[in-house]
């Protein structure tokens, strides 16, 4: 599953569940975002977020971003791992198949810093 995140004047940049799944959760945890549309980010059903909700999430992943390793990985439980990612997919224990990398994280707050007029997320 992959969601598209696009601009009103189309810039777009795609996602796919393994890397999403652990950012909504690090951006609710943070405040960045409420838990309300967290929720809805979770399915594949567009979402509109402000150009605010946009900015917010870009200045928030900024500082977060400088105190992880550039090889790193955010894990499901908000815990930062620099080991690298196997790609095994854990039957006994879903949680571990997700983590945001910082490169992804990287570009999604690039993406979020020129999304002035916010995007739709779906």
């Amino acid at each position: 599953m992959s969601w598209t995140l696009e601009t009103p004047n189309g810039e777009s940049l795609d996602v796919n569940a393994w890397n999403w799944r652990p950012t909504l959760e690090l951006l609710e945890k943070s405040g960045a975002l409420d838990a309300d549309t967290t929720e809805l980010l979770h399915y594949n059903i567009d979402v509109e977020l402000t150009g605010e909700q946009a900015q917010r999430i870009a200045i928030f992943l900024e500082t977060y971003l400088a105190n992880i390793p550039a090889g790193g990985r955010v894990l499901l439980d908000g815990s930062n791992t620099t080991e690298p990612d196997s790609f095994e997919f854990h039957r006994d224990d879903l949680d571990r198949n997700y983590s945001a990398t910082v490169l992804w994280l990287t570009c999604f707050r690039d993406f979020c810093r020129t999304a002035t007029d916010g995007f739709t997320a779906g």
